[in-house]
Protein backbone atom coordinates (compact mmCIF):
# COMPACT_ATOMS: atom_id res chain seq x y z
CA UNK A 1 0.00 0.00 0.00
CA UNK A 2 2.76 2.39 0.85
CA UNK A 3 4.50 1.69 -2.39
CA UNK A 4 1.24 2.12 -4.27
CA UNK A 5 0.47 5.30 -2.37
CA UNK A 6 3.94 6.62 -2.91
CA UNK A 7 3.75 5.77 -6.59
CA UNK A 8 0.32 7.35 -6.82
CA UNK A 9 1.56 10.43 -5.01
CA UNK A 10 4.54 10.68 -7.29
CA UNK A 11 2.37 10.24 -10.33
CA UNK A 12 -0.04 12.80 -9.00
CA UNK A 13 2.79 15.20 -8.38
CA UNK A 14 4.06 14.72 -11.93
CA UNK A 15 0.53 15.20 -13.27
CA UNK A 16 0.13 18.39 -11.26
CA UNK A 17 3.43 19.71 -12.55
CA UNK A 18 2.40 18.80 -16.09
CA UNK A 19 -0.98 20.50 -15.65
CA UNK A 20 0.71 23.56 -14.21
CA UNK A 21 3.04 23.61 -17.20
CA UNK A 22 0.08 23.38 -19.58
CA UNK A 23 -1.72 26.13 -17.68
CA UNK A 24 1.36 28.30 -17.81
CA UNK A 25 1.63 27.62 -21.53
CA UNK A 26 -2.00 28.62 -22.14
CA UNK A 27 -1.61 31.65 -19.92
CA UNK A 28 1.52 32.59 -21.79
CA UNK A 29 -0.22 32.18 -25.13
CA UNK A 30 -3.15 34.28 -23.89
CA UNK A 31 -0.80 36.99 -22.68
CA UNK A 32 1.04 36.91 -25.99
CA UNK A 33 -2.24 37.25 -27.89
CA UNK A 34 -3.26 40.14 -25.64
CA UNK A 35 0.10 41.79 -26.16
CA UNK A 36 -0.10 41.34 -29.91
CA UNK A 37 -3.55 42.93 -29.95
CA UNK A 38 -2.26 45.81 -27.80
CA UNK A 39 0.60 46.39 -30.21
CA UNK A 40 -1.62 46.22 -33.28
CA UNK A 41 -4.49 48.48 -32.20
CA UNK A 42 -2.60 51.02 -30.11
CA UNK A 43 -2.61 54.42 -31.83
CA UNK A 44 -4.80 53.25 -34.71
CA UNK A 45 -8.17 54.42 -35.97
CA UNK A 46 -10.81 51.73 -36.42
CA UNK A 47 -13.63 52.64 -38.78
CA UNK A 48 -17.22 51.63 -38.16
CA UNK A 49 -18.88 51.55 -41.57
CA UNK A 50 -22.60 51.97 -42.20
CA UNK A 51 -24.39 51.89 -45.53
CA UNK A 52 -26.82 54.65 -44.57
CA UNK A 53 -26.92 58.21 -43.30
CA UNK A 54 -26.57 59.03 -39.63
CA UNK A 55 -30.24 59.94 -39.15
CA UNK A 56 -31.60 56.40 -38.70
CA UNK A 57 -30.87 53.50 -36.40
CA UNK A 58 -27.76 52.39 -38.30
CA UNK A 59 -26.23 55.71 -37.37
CA UNK A 60 -27.66 55.49 -33.87
CA UNK A 61 -26.12 52.11 -33.05
CA UNK A 62 -22.86 52.82 -34.88
CA UNK A 63 -22.33 55.98 -32.84
CA UNK A 64 -23.20 54.07 -29.70
CA UNK A 65 -20.54 51.48 -30.49
CA UNK A 66 -18.04 54.20 -31.41
CA UNK A 67 -18.45 55.73 -27.96
CA UNK A 68 -18.19 52.55 -25.91
CA UNK A 69 -16.39 49.75 -27.77
CA UNK A 70 -12.92 51.27 -28.01
CA UNK A 71 -12.08 51.11 -24.32
CA UNK A 72 -12.62 47.35 -24.36
CA UNK A 73 -10.33 46.72 -27.36
CA UNK A 74 -6.69 46.07 -26.35
CA UNK A 75 -4.65 49.13 -27.19
CA UNK A 76 -7.73 51.37 -27.00
CA UNK A 77 -7.92 52.51 -30.63
CA UNK A 78 -10.03 55.47 -31.72
CA UNK A 79 -13.30 54.44 -33.37
CA UNK A 80 -14.49 56.61 -36.25
CA UNK A 81 -17.86 56.48 -38.00
CA UNK A 82 -17.84 56.20 -41.80
CA UNK A 83 -21.02 56.48 -43.87
CA UNK A 84 -21.38 54.98 -47.35
CA UNK A 85 -25.07 55.17 -48.31
CA UNK A 86 -26.41 53.79 -51.56
CA UNK A 87 -28.60 51.02 -52.99
CA UNK A 88 -30.21 50.24 -49.65
CA UNK A 89 -26.87 49.40 -48.03
CA UNK A 90 -25.55 47.28 -50.90
CA UNK A 91 -22.85 49.78 -51.86
CA UNK A 92 -21.26 49.52 -48.42
CA UNK A 93 -21.70 45.74 -48.36
CA UNK A 94 -19.95 45.37 -51.73
CA UNK A 95 -17.14 47.63 -50.50
CA UNK A 96 -16.54 45.84 -47.21
CA UNK A 97 -16.74 42.42 -48.86
CA UNK A 98 -14.38 43.11 -51.77
CA UNK A 99 -12.22 46.16 -51.09
CA UNK A 100 -12.08 47.05 -47.40
CA UNK A 101 -8.96 46.27 -45.35
CA UNK A 102 -8.97 42.78 -43.86
CA UNK A 103 -6.67 43.55 -40.94
CA UNK A 104 -9.30 44.34 -38.30
CA UNK A 105 -9.30 48.12 -38.75
CA UNK A 106 -12.75 48.18 -40.37
CA UNK A 107 -15.89 47.01 -38.62
CA UNK A 108 -19.11 46.99 -40.60
CA UNK A 109 -22.43 47.56 -38.90
CA UNK A 110 -23.95 45.65 -41.78
CA UNK A 111 -27.38 46.18 -43.24
CA UNK A 112 -29.91 43.69 -41.98
CA UNK A 113 -30.92 43.07 -45.62
CA UNK A 114 -27.63 41.23 -46.21
CA UNK A 115 -29.20 37.80 -45.81
CA UNK A 116 -32.20 38.24 -48.07
CA UNK A 117 -30.09 40.09 -50.64
CA UNK A 118 -27.66 37.16 -50.70
CA UNK A 119 -30.50 34.67 -51.18
CA UNK A 120 -32.71 36.64 -53.57
CA UNK A 121 -30.41 38.85 -55.60
CA UNK A 122 -27.82 36.88 -57.62
CA UNK A 123 -26.23 40.14 -58.81
CA UNK A 124 -24.89 41.23 -55.43
CA UNK A 125 -21.15 41.12 -54.78
CA UNK A 126 -21.25 39.72 -51.25
CA UNK A 127 -22.37 36.66 -49.34
CA UNK A 128 -23.88 36.87 -45.87
CA UNK A 129 -22.35 33.62 -44.65
CA UNK A 130 -18.80 34.89 -45.27
CA UNK A 131 -19.02 37.84 -42.88
CA UNK A 132 -17.34 37.35 -39.51
CA UNK A 133 -19.99 38.35 -37.02
CA UNK A 134 -18.76 40.11 -33.90
CA UNK A 135 -22.16 40.46 -32.26
CA UNK A 136 -25.60 42.00 -32.53
CA UNK A 137 -26.41 45.09 -30.51
CA UNK A 138 -30.16 44.92 -31.11
CA UNK A 139 -32.71 43.09 -33.18
CA UNK A 140 -34.60 45.10 -35.79
CA UNK A 141 -38.16 44.01 -36.12
CA UNK A 142 -39.94 46.69 -38.10
CA UNK A 143 -43.33 48.29 -38.42
CA UNK A 144 -45.21 50.31 -41.01
CA UNK A 145 -46.61 53.56 -39.62
CA UNK A 146 -49.29 55.78 -41.10
CA UNK A 147 -50.07 59.42 -40.36
CA UNK A 148 -53.18 60.71 -38.62
CA UNK A 149 -53.89 62.87 -41.66
CA UNK A 150 -54.02 59.82 -43.94
CA UNK A 151 -57.01 58.36 -42.12
CA UNK A 152 -55.36 54.93 -42.35
CA UNK A 153 -55.47 53.25 -38.95
CA UNK A 154 -55.71 49.54 -39.76
CA UNK A 155 -55.00 46.97 -42.46
CA UNK A 156 -58.67 47.13 -43.43
CA UNK A 157 -58.38 50.89 -43.97
CA UNK A 158 -55.41 50.27 -46.28
CA UNK A 159 -57.66 48.12 -48.50
CA UNK A 160 -60.07 50.97 -49.21
CA UNK A 161 -57.83 53.38 -51.13
CA UNK A 162 -54.32 53.93 -52.43
CA UNK A 163 -51.86 54.53 -49.59
CA UNK A 164 -48.61 56.27 -50.49
CA UNK A 165 -45.52 54.90 -48.79
CA UNK A 166 -42.08 56.53 -48.81
CA UNK A 167 -38.91 54.49 -49.17
CA UNK A 168 -35.24 54.82 -50.04
CA UNK A 169 -35.53 52.05 -52.64
CA UNK A 170 -37.95 49.53 -54.07
CA UNK A 171 -35.87 46.52 -53.05
CA UNK A 172 -35.57 47.19 -49.32
CA UNK A 173 -37.62 45.18 -46.85
CA UNK A 174 -40.02 48.04 -46.07
CA UNK A 175 -41.08 48.42 -49.71
CA UNK A 176 -41.16 44.69 -50.35
CA UNK A 177 -43.28 44.06 -47.28
CA UNK A 178 -45.86 46.61 -48.43
CA UNK A 179 -45.96 45.01 -51.88
CA UNK A 180 -46.32 41.60 -50.25
CA UNK A 181 -49.25 42.89 -48.20
CA UNK A 182 -50.88 44.08 -51.42
CA UNK A 183 -50.59 40.51 -52.67
CA UNK A 184 -51.62 38.64 -49.54
CA UNK A 185 -53.96 40.99 -47.67
CA UNK A 186 -55.46 43.07 -50.47
CA UNK A 187 -54.00 46.39 -49.38
CA UNK A 188 -53.30 49.22 -51.82
CA UNK A 189 -49.90 50.53 -50.83
CA UNK A 190 -48.12 52.57 -53.51
CA UNK A 191 -44.37 52.70 -52.90
CA UNK A 192 -42.67 55.99 -53.72
CA UNK A 193 -38.95 55.24 -53.75
CA UNK A 194 -35.93 57.49 -54.00
CA UNK A 195 -35.82 59.30 -50.65
CA UNK A 196 -32.31 59.79 -49.31
CA UNK A 197 -32.97 58.52 -45.83
CA UNK A 198 -35.32 58.00 -42.91
CA UNK A 199 -35.27 61.65 -41.86
CA UNK A 200 -36.36 62.82 -45.32
CA UNK A 201 -39.24 60.33 -45.30
CA UNK A 202 -40.34 61.47 -41.83
CA UNK A 203 -40.38 65.09 -42.97
CA UNK A 204 -42.48 64.16 -46.02
CA UNK A 205 -44.95 62.35 -43.75
CA UNK A 206 -45.21 65.37 -41.47
CA UNK A 207 -45.87 67.60 -44.48
CA UNK A 208 -48.63 65.36 -45.72
CA UNK A 209 -46.72 64.31 -48.84
CA UNK A 210 -46.78 60.65 -47.75
CA UNK A 211 -49.35 58.53 -45.98
CA UNK A 212 -47.00 55.96 -44.51
CA UNK A 213 -43.54 54.49 -44.17
CA UNK A 214 -41.86 51.36 -42.88
CA UNK A 215 -39.12 51.65 -40.27
CA UNK A 216 -37.36 49.67 -37.59
CA UNK A 217 -39.12 49.40 -34.26
CA UNK A 218 -36.17 51.15 -32.63
CA UNK A 219 -36.55 54.06 -35.03
CA UNK A 220 -40.28 54.22 -34.38
CA UNK A 221 -39.87 54.21 -30.60
CA UNK A 222 -36.83 56.45 -30.24
CA UNK A 223 -37.40 59.00 -33.01
CA UNK A 224 -41.19 59.00 -33.25
CA UNK A 225 -42.27 57.89 -29.78
CA UNK A 226 -44.02 61.18 -29.06
CA UNK A 227 -46.02 60.98 -32.30
CA UNK A 228 -47.04 57.41 -31.49
CA UNK A 229 -48.28 58.55 -28.08
CA UNK A 230 -50.32 61.42 -29.54
CA UNK A 231 -51.67 59.34 -32.45
CA UNK A 232 -50.01 61.49 -35.11
CA UNK A 233 -48.33 58.26 -36.24
CA UNK A 234 -49.98 54.86 -35.84
CA UNK A 235 -48.87 51.29 -36.56
CA UNK A 236 -50.60 49.45 -39.42
CA UNK A 237 -48.70 46.15 -39.68
CA UNK A 238 -45.54 44.61 -38.26
CA UNK A 239 -42.69 43.38 -40.44
CA UNK A 240 -41.86 40.47 -38.18
CA UNK A 241 -42.43 36.74 -37.71
CA UNK A 242 -45.00 37.40 -34.97
CA UNK A 243 -46.84 40.30 -33.39
CA UNK A 244 -44.69 42.81 -31.56
CA UNK A 245 -45.17 43.11 -27.78
CA UNK A 246 -45.19 46.89 -28.17
CA UNK A 247 -48.18 46.69 -30.56
CA UNK A 248 -50.07 43.50 -29.68
CA UNK A 249 -53.19 44.47 -31.63
CA UNK A 250 -51.30 45.11 -34.86
CA UNK A 251 -51.03 42.10 -37.21
CA UNK A 252 -47.71 40.73 -38.39
CA UNK A 253 -47.28 40.33 -42.13
CA UNK A 254 -46.67 36.60 -41.70
CA UNK A 255 -50.30 36.15 -40.63
CA UNK A 256 -51.33 36.47 -44.27
CA UNK A 257 -50.68 34.55 -47.48
CA UNK A 258 -50.13 31.02 -48.72
CA UNK A 259 -47.37 28.63 -47.57
CA UNK A 260 -45.37 29.69 -50.64
CA UNK A 261 -45.79 33.35 -49.70
CA UNK A 262 -44.66 32.61 -46.16
CA UNK A 263 -41.33 31.15 -47.32
CA UNK A 264 -40.46 34.50 -48.88
CA UNK A 265 -41.83 36.42 -45.92
CA UNK A 266 -39.61 34.47 -43.55
CA UNK A 267 -36.61 35.56 -45.62
CA UNK A 268 -37.82 39.16 -45.46
CA UNK A 269 -38.30 39.11 -41.69
CA UNK A 270 -34.79 37.71 -41.22
CA UNK A 271 -33.83 41.38 -41.24
CA UNK A 272 -35.34 41.64 -37.78
CA UNK A 273 -33.36 38.71 -36.42
CA UNK A 274 -30.09 40.04 -37.85
CA UNK A 275 -30.90 43.48 -36.54
CA UNK A 276 -27.95 45.79 -36.06
CA UNK A 277 -24.87 43.54 -36.09
CA UNK A 278 -21.20 44.40 -36.07
CA UNK A 279 -19.07 42.24 -38.35
CA UNK A 280 -15.64 42.01 -39.87
CA UNK A 281 -15.38 41.52 -43.62
CA UNK A 282 -14.18 38.06 -44.67
CA UNK A 283 -10.44 37.58 -44.40
CA UNK A 284 -9.78 39.01 -40.93
CA UNK A 285 -7.75 36.62 -38.81
CA UNK A 286 -9.45 34.37 -36.22
CA UNK A 287 -7.25 35.92 -33.52
CA UNK A 288 -8.52 39.46 -34.18
CA UNK A 289 -12.08 38.21 -34.46
CA UNK A 290 -11.75 36.60 -31.02
CA UNK A 291 -10.33 39.82 -29.58
CA UNK A 292 -13.19 41.89 -31.01
CA UNK A 293 -15.87 39.44 -29.88
CA UNK A 294 -14.50 39.63 -26.35
CA UNK A 295 -14.51 43.43 -26.51
CA UNK A 296 -18.11 43.38 -27.76
CA UNK A 297 -19.21 41.14 -24.90
CA UNK A 298 -17.60 43.51 -22.41
CA UNK A 299 -19.24 46.53 -24.04
CA UNK A 300 -22.70 45.00 -23.79
CA UNK A 301 -22.19 44.65 -20.01
CA UNK A 302 -20.51 48.03 -19.55
CA UNK A 303 -22.42 50.15 -16.98
CA UNK A 304 -21.82 53.32 -19.00
CA UNK A 305 -23.18 51.67 -22.16
CA UNK A 306 -26.24 50.33 -20.32
CA UNK A 307 -26.89 53.68 -18.64
CA UNK A 308 -26.85 55.51 -21.97
CA UNK A 309 -29.19 53.07 -23.66
CA UNK A 310 -31.58 53.21 -20.70
CA UNK A 311 -31.57 56.99 -20.52
CA UNK A 312 -32.18 57.39 -24.26
CA UNK A 313 -34.66 54.47 -24.39
CA UNK A 314 -32.55 52.71 -27.02
CA UNK A 315 -33.62 49.06 -27.45
CA UNK A 316 -30.83 46.54 -26.84
CA UNK A 317 -31.08 42.79 -27.46
CA UNK A 318 -27.60 41.30 -27.90
CA UNK A 319 -26.69 38.13 -29.72
CA UNK A 320 -23.20 36.67 -29.83
CA UNK A 321 -21.25 36.53 -33.06
CA UNK A 322 -21.15 32.74 -32.82
CA UNK A 323 -24.95 32.51 -32.55
CA UNK A 324 -25.39 34.92 -35.43
CA UNK A 325 -23.22 32.76 -37.66
CA UNK A 326 -25.33 29.72 -36.75
CA UNK A 327 -28.54 31.57 -37.61
CA UNK A 328 -27.25 32.81 -40.97
CA UNK A 329 -26.04 29.36 -41.96
CA UNK A 330 -29.39 27.85 -40.96
CA UNK A 331 -31.41 30.23 -43.14
CA UNK A 332 -29.03 29.83 -46.07
CA UNK A 333 -29.29 26.04 -45.91
CA UNK A 334 -32.94 26.10 -47.05
CA UNK A 335 -33.70 23.69 -49.92
CA UNK A 336 -32.72 25.04 -53.33
CA UNK A 337 -36.24 24.57 -54.71
CA UNK A 338 -37.68 26.78 -51.96
CA UNK A 339 -35.10 29.48 -52.57
CA UNK A 340 -35.78 29.39 -56.32
CA UNK A 341 -39.52 29.74 -55.73
CA UNK A 342 -38.89 32.64 -53.35
CA UNK A 343 -36.68 34.35 -55.94
CA UNK A 344 -39.41 34.07 -58.54
CA UNK A 345 -42.03 35.58 -56.24
CA UNK A 346 -39.57 38.26 -55.13
CA UNK A 347 -39.04 39.30 -58.77
CA UNK A 348 -42.81 39.39 -59.33
CA UNK A 349 -43.25 41.73 -56.37
CA UNK A 350 -40.62 44.15 -57.65
CA UNK A 351 -42.22 44.13 -61.11
CA UNK A 352 -45.62 44.85 -59.57
CA UNK A 353 -44.62 48.27 -58.25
Amino acid sequence: MKIFTAGFTANLARAMLLAAGVSMTFAGQSAMAQGAADDFYRGKDVRILIGAGVGGTYGLYAQLAARHLGKHIPGNPTLVLQTMPGAGGNVALAYSYTAAPKDGTLIHLIHSDVLFETLLNPAVKFNAKDYLFIGRIADADSVTLSTRASGIKTIDDAKTREVTMGSTGITNVFSLSALMMNRTAGTKFKVIAGYKGASDIAIAMERGELDSSGMSLANALTLHGDKLKTGDFQPVFAISSKRLPEFPNVPAMTEFGTPEDKILMEIYVSTGELGRPLAFPPGVSPQRLAVMREAFTKMMKDPDFLAETKKADIPVSPMSGEDMAVYVNKVMSAPAAQIEAARKLHAELIASK
